[in-house]
């Protein structure tokens, strides 16, 4: 019973349409991050660096993101 559960739940998650991307034309806003030894980061000095930016956000309790 618990994996149908967990497929069902896979199956209605993965049906959905998620886009986090922005629409064609558009300039992502500037932010800062700190890693875990402190050190800040701005998406605009990668960018300024001619360097490409992927962003993986996910949760950590959620398995199939991960």
């Amino acid at each position: 019973m618990r994996f149908l559960k967990q497929l069902l739940f896979v199956l209605l998650f993965c049906s959905t349409k998620l886009f986090a991307q922005l629409t064609s034309g558009s300039i992502a806003p500037n932010f800062t991050l700190t890693d875990i030894d402190g050190n800040t980061h701005e998406l605009y000095d990668y960018l300024d660096d001619g360097k490409s930016v992927l962003l993986d956000i996910f949760a950590v309790w959620c398995g199939p993101c991960q």
